[in-house]
Protein backbone atom coordinates (compact mmCIF):
# COMPACT_ATOMS: atom_id res chain seq x y z
CA UNK A 1 0.00 0.00 0.00
CA UNK A 2 3.00 2.45 0.50
CA UNK A 3 5.67 0.47 -1.56
CA UNK A 4 6.62 4.21 -3.51
CA UNK A 5 5.87 6.79 -0.92
CA UNK A 6 9.19 8.09 0.57
CA UNK A 7 7.06 9.51 4.00
CA UNK A 8 3.97 9.09 6.30
CA UNK A 9 3.71 12.33 8.07
CA UNK A 10 1.06 12.53 10.90
CA UNK A 11 -0.99 15.63 10.67
CA UNK A 12 -4.11 17.08 13.12
CA UNK A 13 -6.31 18.39 10.73
CA UNK A 14 -5.75 21.75 11.99
CA UNK A 15 -5.68 25.18 10.39
CA UNK A 16 -1.99 25.49 10.11
CA UNK A 17 -1.04 21.71 8.76
CA UNK A 18 -3.79 21.33 6.21
CA UNK A 19 -2.61 24.62 4.64
CA UNK A 20 0.36 23.46 4.46
CA UNK A 21 -0.04 20.07 3.12
CA UNK A 22 -2.81 22.21 0.55
CA UNK A 23 0.58 24.16 -0.11
CA UNK A 24 3.21 21.54 -0.75
CA UNK A 25 4.35 20.72 -4.33
CA UNK A 26 2.10 18.17 -6.40
CA UNK A 27 5.85 16.20 -6.61
CA UNK A 28 5.73 15.98 -2.58
CA UNK A 29 2.23 15.39 -2.38
CA UNK A 30 2.79 12.45 -4.38
CA UNK A 31 5.37 10.47 -2.41
CA UNK A 32 3.60 10.98 1.11
CA UNK A 33 0.85 9.27 2.60
CA UNK A 34 -0.36 10.62 5.90
CA UNK A 35 -2.23 9.87 8.73
CA UNK A 36 -4.71 12.60 9.71
CA UNK A 37 -5.82 12.87 13.44
CA UNK A 38 -8.85 13.99 12.55
CA UNK A 39 -11.14 17.29 14.47
CA UNK A 40 -13.30 19.58 13.33
CA UNK A 41 -12.25 22.32 11.27
CA UNK A 42 -12.76 25.57 13.92
CA UNK A 43 -16.56 27.15 13.54
CA UNK A 44 -17.86 24.47 11.14
CA UNK A 45 -21.70 23.44 11.10
CA UNK A 46 -21.21 20.17 9.89
CA UNK A 47 -17.98 17.62 9.79
CA UNK A 48 -17.72 17.73 6.20
CA UNK A 49 -16.45 20.77 6.59
CA UNK A 50 -13.61 18.59 7.55
CA UNK A 51 -13.57 16.12 4.80
CA UNK A 52 -14.12 19.11 2.23
CA UNK A 53 -10.82 20.71 3.38
CA UNK A 54 -8.94 17.42 3.79
CA UNK A 55 -9.76 16.92 0.12
CA UNK A 56 -8.94 20.06 -0.96
CA UNK A 57 -5.59 20.10 0.42
CA UNK A 58 -4.50 16.32 -0.87
CA UNK A 59 -6.34 15.96 -4.14
CA UNK A 60 -7.20 12.28 -4.96
CA UNK A 61 -4.20 10.90 -3.17
CA UNK A 62 -5.02 8.02 -0.48
CA UNK A 63 -4.44 9.10 3.09
CA UNK A 64 -5.20 7.27 6.67
CA UNK A 65 -7.44 9.03 9.20
CA UNK A 66 -7.63 7.98 13.10
CA UNK A 67 -9.23 8.75 15.86
CA UNK A 68 -7.65 10.63 18.58
CA UNK A 69 -9.04 9.57 21.44
CA UNK A 70 -6.27 11.06 24.03
CA UNK A 71 -6.06 14.18 22.92
CA UNK A 72 -9.19 16.33 21.62
CA UNK A 73 -12.51 17.02 23.40
CA UNK A 74 -14.81 19.06 21.50
CA UNK A 75 -16.80 20.61 24.25
CA UNK A 76 -19.36 22.37 21.05
CA UNK A 77 -22.73 22.24 20.70
CA UNK A 78 -22.72 22.38 17.10
CA UNK A 79 -23.88 19.79 14.61
CA UNK A 80 -20.28 19.09 13.57
CA UNK A 81 -19.01 18.01 17.16
CA UNK A 82 -22.00 15.60 17.61
CA UNK A 83 -21.25 14.05 14.39
CA UNK A 84 -17.46 13.78 15.02
CA UNK A 85 -18.59 12.41 18.88
CA UNK A 86 -20.40 9.56 17.01
CA UNK A 87 -17.38 8.38 15.15
CA UNK A 88 -15.59 7.53 18.84
CA UNK A 89 -18.75 4.34 19.52
CA UNK A 90 -17.32 1.32 19.00
CA UNK A 91 -20.81 0.16 18.43
CA UNK A 92 -20.45 -2.44 15.42
CA UNK A 93 -16.86 -2.42 15.29
CA UNK A 94 -16.94 1.27 14.69
CA UNK A 95 -19.61 1.66 12.08
CA UNK A 96 -20.30 5.16 12.57
CA UNK A 97 -16.67 5.89 11.61
CA UNK A 98 -16.36 3.14 8.90
CA UNK A 99 -19.25 4.27 7.32
CA UNK A 100 -17.84 8.18 7.19
CA UNK A 101 -14.55 7.01 5.57
CA UNK A 102 -16.25 5.07 3.51
CA UNK A 103 -18.33 8.48 2.12
CA UNK A 104 -14.30 9.96 1.52
CA UNK A 105 -12.94 8.94 -1.34
CA UNK A 106 -9.31 7.53 -0.84
CA UNK A 107 -9.40 7.77 2.79
CA UNK A 108 -8.08 4.99 4.91
CA UNK A 109 -9.51 3.62 7.65
CA UNK A 110 -7.55 3.04 10.93
CA UNK A 111 -8.11 -0.11 13.30
CA UNK A 112 -8.64 1.03 16.87
CA UNK A 113 -6.90 -1.74 18.96
CA UNK A 114 -7.12 -0.40 22.57
CA UNK A 115 -10.41 1.09 22.70
CA UNK A 116 -13.16 -0.02 25.30
CA UNK A 117 -15.34 -2.37 24.04
CA UNK A 118 -13.53 -2.45 20.46
CA UNK A 119 -14.46 -5.18 18.65
CA UNK A 120 -11.69 -6.58 15.90
CA UNK A 121 -13.32 -9.07 13.63
CA UNK A 122 -15.84 -6.61 13.06
CA UNK A 123 -13.55 -3.93 12.20
CA UNK A 124 -11.70 -5.76 10.27
CA UNK A 125 -14.75 -6.91 8.70
CA UNK A 126 -15.60 -3.55 7.76
CA UNK A 127 -12.09 -2.84 6.24
CA UNK A 128 -12.07 -5.83 3.93
CA UNK A 129 -15.55 -5.06 2.47
CA UNK A 130 -14.32 -1.21 2.11
CA UNK A 131 -11.43 -2.62 0.21
CA UNK A 132 -8.94 -0.07 0.59
CA UNK A 133 -6.54 -1.72 3.33
CA UNK A 134 -6.49 -0.80 6.80
CA UNK A 135 -3.66 1.10 9.04
CA UNK A 136 -2.92 0.42 13.02
CA UNK A 137 -1.25 2.44 15.27
CA UNK A 138 0.39 1.31 17.77
CA UNK A 139 1.86 4.06 20.58
CA UNK A 140 4.68 3.79 22.62
CA UNK A 141 2.74 5.28 26.02
CA UNK A 142 0.66 2.45 25.24
CA UNK A 143 3.05 -0.48 25.17
CA UNK A 144 0.10 -2.91 25.48
CA UNK A 145 -1.05 -2.59 21.82
CA UNK A 146 2.06 -3.49 20.59
CA UNK A 147 1.01 -6.92 22.24
CA UNK A 148 -2.43 -6.90 21.22
CA UNK A 149 -0.93 -7.55 17.57
CA UNK A 150 -1.82 -11.01 16.40
CA UNK A 151 -2.61 -13.38 13.25
CA UNK A 152 -6.54 -12.33 13.81
CA UNK A 153 -5.01 -8.82 12.88
CA UNK A 154 -1.86 -9.17 10.82
CA UNK A 155 -2.37 -12.84 9.40
CA UNK A 156 -4.77 -11.74 6.77
CA UNK A 157 -4.63 -10.78 3.27
CA UNK A 158 -6.11 -7.51 3.37
CA UNK A 159 -2.88 -4.60 2.43
CA UNK A 160 -2.42 -3.12 5.79
CA UNK A 161 0.49 -0.62 7.71
CA UNK A 162 1.55 -0.84 10.98
CA UNK A 163 2.57 2.85 12.27
CA UNK A 164 4.40 2.50 14.68
CA UNK A 165 4.52 6.00 17.00
CA UNK A 166 7.47 6.97 19.16
CA UNK A 167 5.25 10.17 20.10
CA UNK A 168 6.15 13.20 21.62
CA UNK A 169 9.28 12.93 23.15
CA UNK A 170 12.30 15.35 23.37
CA UNK A 171 14.61 12.10 23.61
CA UNK A 172 12.49 9.80 21.19
CA UNK A 173 16.50 7.81 20.66
CA UNK A 174 15.30 6.27 24.87
CA UNK A 175 12.23 4.52 23.31
CA UNK A 176 14.73 3.18 20.39
CA UNK A 177 14.25 -0.62 22.11
CA UNK A 178 10.52 -0.29 22.53
CA UNK A 179 10.25 0.83 19.05
CA UNK A 180 12.90 -2.39 17.80
CA UNK A 181 10.90 -4.66 19.85
CA UNK A 182 7.55 -3.92 18.48
CA UNK A 183 8.97 -4.07 14.69
CA UNK A 184 10.18 -7.38 15.81
CA UNK A 185 6.68 -8.70 17.02
CA UNK A 186 4.88 -7.40 13.91
CA UNK A 187 7.79 -8.78 11.35
CA UNK A 188 7.31 -12.45 13.42
CA UNK A 189 3.70 -12.67 12.50
CA UNK A 190 3.87 -11.42 8.82
CA UNK A 191 7.57 -11.00 7.67
CA UNK A 192 6.16 -8.69 4.81
CA UNK A 193 4.15 -6.39 6.72
CA UNK A 194 4.62 -2.35 5.36
CA UNK A 195 5.72 -0.71 9.02
CA UNK A 196 5.97 3.28 9.25
CA UNK A 197 8.29 3.92 12.65
CA UNK A 198 7.40 8.02 13.53
CA UNK A 199 7.46 10.61 16.94
CA UNK A 200 7.90 14.17 16.85
CA UNK A 201 10.86 15.38 18.84
CA UNK A 202 9.65 19.19 18.32
CA UNK A 203 10.65 21.78 21.49
CA UNK A 204 7.67 22.97 23.48
CA UNK A 205 9.34 26.12 24.18
CA UNK A 206 11.55 28.43 22.77
CA UNK A 207 12.86 30.98 25.06
CA UNK A 208 16.53 29.15 25.78
CA UNK A 209 17.59 29.54 22.48
CA UNK A 210 17.55 32.95 22.05
CA UNK A 211 17.46 35.00 18.70
CA UNK A 212 18.81 32.08 16.92
CA UNK A 213 19.04 28.35 18.02
CA UNK A 214 18.47 24.82 16.34
CA UNK A 215 17.69 21.32 17.05
CA UNK A 216 18.28 17.99 15.44
CA UNK A 217 15.66 16.15 13.76
CA UNK A 218 16.16 13.21 16.02
CA UNK A 219 13.04 11.21 14.40
CA UNK A 220 15.58 10.90 11.31
CA UNK A 221 18.23 9.86 13.39
CA UNK A 222 16.22 7.04 15.54
CA UNK A 223 14.51 5.86 12.03
CA UNK A 224 17.96 5.32 10.68
CA UNK A 225 19.11 3.14 13.65
CA UNK A 226 15.98 0.83 13.65
CA UNK A 227 16.74 0.38 9.75
CA UNK A 228 20.18 -1.20 10.50
CA UNK A 229 18.71 -3.09 13.22
CA UNK A 230 16.16 -4.65 11.01
CA UNK A 231 17.53 -4.41 7.37
CA UNK A 232 15.11 -7.16 6.67
CA UNK A 233 11.87 -5.69 7.60
CA UNK A 234 10.01 -2.71 5.00
CA UNK A 235 9.93 0.14 7.15
CA UNK A 236 9.07 3.92 5.77
CA UNK A 237 9.82 7.24 8.00
CA UNK A 238 7.45 8.85 9.58
CA UNK A 239 7.23 12.02 11.79
CA UNK A 240 4.59 14.39 12.81
CA UNK A 241 5.18 17.31 10.20
CA UNK A 242 7.52 18.87 12.64
CA UNK A 243 4.63 19.91 15.01
CA UNK A 244 3.63 18.21 18.47
CA UNK A 245 0.29 17.51 20.28
CA UNK A 246 -2.28 20.13 21.25
CA UNK A 247 -1.95 21.66 24.30
CA UNK A 248 -3.83 23.32 26.85
CA UNK A 249 -3.85 27.12 25.91
CA UNK A 250 -2.30 29.17 28.43
CA UNK A 251 -1.62 33.61 28.54
CA UNK A 252 1.24 34.67 27.36
CA UNK A 253 2.89 37.52 25.26
CA UNK A 254 3.94 35.86 21.88
CA UNK A 255 6.88 36.78 20.82
CA UNK A 256 7.43 36.96 16.68
CA UNK A 257 9.37 33.40 15.68
CA UNK A 258 10.40 31.81 12.13
CA UNK A 259 11.14 28.02 12.09
CA UNK A 260 13.63 27.25 8.94
CA UNK A 261 13.75 23.32 8.72
CA UNK A 262 16.83 21.75 6.72
CA UNK A 263 16.52 18.13 6.03
CA UNK A 264 17.97 16.92 9.28
CA UNK A 265 16.86 19.53 11.73
CA UNK A 266 15.67 23.30 12.28
CA UNK A 267 16.88 26.69 13.22
CA UNK A 268 14.85 29.10 15.16
CA UNK A 269 14.94 32.78 14.73
CA UNK A 270 13.19 34.17 17.90
CA UNK A 271 12.62 38.45 18.40
CA UNK A 272 14.85 40.30 20.11
CA UNK A 273 14.43 43.55 21.29
CA UNK A 274 10.86 44.09 19.97
CA UNK A 275 11.79 42.69 16.44
CA UNK A 276 8.64 42.47 14.61
CA UNK A 277 7.87 39.15 12.03
CA UNK A 278 9.77 41.19 9.05
CA UNK A 279 12.80 41.95 11.36
CA UNK A 280 12.78 38.30 12.00
CA UNK A 281 12.54 37.33 8.28
CA UNK A 282 15.03 39.52 7.20
CA UNK A 283 17.23 37.91 9.49
CA UNK A 284 16.00 34.41 8.32
CA UNK A 285 16.91 35.15 5.32
CA UNK A 286 20.48 36.47 5.81
CA UNK A 287 21.51 33.56 7.84
CA UNK A 288 24.06 30.83 6.41
CA UNK A 289 21.07 28.38 6.23
CA UNK A 290 18.70 29.98 4.01
CA UNK A 291 17.84 27.59 1.17
CA UNK A 292 18.15 30.13 -1.68
CA UNK A 293 17.12 28.14 -4.69
CA UNK A 294 14.16 26.47 -2.63
CA UNK A 295 11.00 28.33 -4.26
CA UNK A 296 7.60 26.54 -2.44
CA UNK A 297 5.15 28.33 -0.70
CA UNK A 298 6.81 28.13 2.89
CA UNK A 299 9.51 30.16 1.68
CA UNK A 300 7.99 32.56 -0.68
CA UNK A 301 5.74 33.39 3.20
CA UNK A 302 9.25 34.00 4.72
CA UNK A 303 10.00 36.28 1.76
CA UNK A 304 7.08 37.61 1.91
CA UNK A 305 6.97 38.63 5.19
CA UNK A 306 10.94 40.04 5.08
CA UNK A 307 9.68 42.35 1.88
CA UNK A 308 6.41 43.43 3.24
CA UNK A 309 4.26 42.02 0.67
CA UNK A 310 1.03 40.38 0.63
CA UNK A 311 1.24 36.41 2.04
CA UNK A 312 3.63 38.07 4.98
CA UNK A 313 3.67 36.06 8.11
CA UNK A 314 1.57 38.31 11.26
CA UNK A 315 0.53 35.35 13.35
CA UNK A 316 2.19 32.31 15.56
CA UNK A 317 -0.37 30.11 13.02
CA UNK A 318 0.73 31.39 9.44
CA UNK A 319 4.93 31.22 10.77
CA UNK A 320 3.76 26.93 11.54
CA UNK A 321 2.27 26.78 8.41
CA UNK A 322 5.24 27.94 6.30
CA UNK A 323 7.82 25.58 8.66
CA UNK A 324 5.34 22.60 7.99
CA UNK A 325 5.19 23.03 4.62
CA UNK A 326 8.90 23.29 4.47
CA UNK A 327 9.49 20.43 6.42
CA UNK A 328 6.87 17.80 4.83
CA UNK A 329 8.47 19.01 1.50
CA UNK A 330 11.99 18.34 2.41
CA UNK A 331 11.37 15.21 4.28
CA UNK A 332 9.19 13.79 1.15
CA UNK A 333 11.97 14.48 -1.21
CA UNK A 334 14.72 13.37 1.29
CA UNK A 335 17.85 11.75 -0.44
CA UNK A 336 16.31 12.90 -3.34
CA UNK A 337 17.49 15.90 -5.37
CA UNK A 338 15.17 18.89 -4.06
CA UNK A 339 12.34 19.65 -6.58
CA UNK A 340 11.42 23.39 -6.76
CA UNK A 341 7.37 24.20 -6.61
CA UNK A 342 6.04 22.23 -9.54
CA UNK A 343 2.23 23.88 -8.51
CA UNK A 344 0.21 25.34 -11.60
CA UNK A 345 -1.76 27.37 -9.38
CA UNK A 346 -1.39 30.28 -7.19
CA UNK A 347 -0.28 29.65 -3.72
CA UNK A 348 -3.18 29.06 -1.58
CA UNK A 349 -3.62 31.89 1.38
CA UNK A 350 -7.67 31.94 2.64
CA UNK A 351 -8.14 29.20 4.76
Amino acid sequence: MIEHIEYCPTLYTRISEVKALLNLPTSSKDRIFPLLLLRPWPNANYLQSSWDKIREAIGDRPFAVDLDFNKFQSGSHKQAATEFDHLFNSNSGFENYFDAIERIESAVPVIQLEAKGSDYSKQLAHAEQLDRGFFIRILSGKPSTARMLSEQTLGNDIPKVVFIDAEWTRDPLSREAWLSGAIRRVTDIDPGTEIVVAGSSFPESFSEYGPRGEEPLLERQLFNRLVRQHNAASLTYGDWGSTRPPMEPTPMKTVPRIDLPNSNGWHFFRSTDEETYADVAVRTMNDKEWPKDLEIWGTYAIGCTASGEPGAIKAPSTATAARVNIHLHLQAQHGAEIIESDNEEPFTDDL
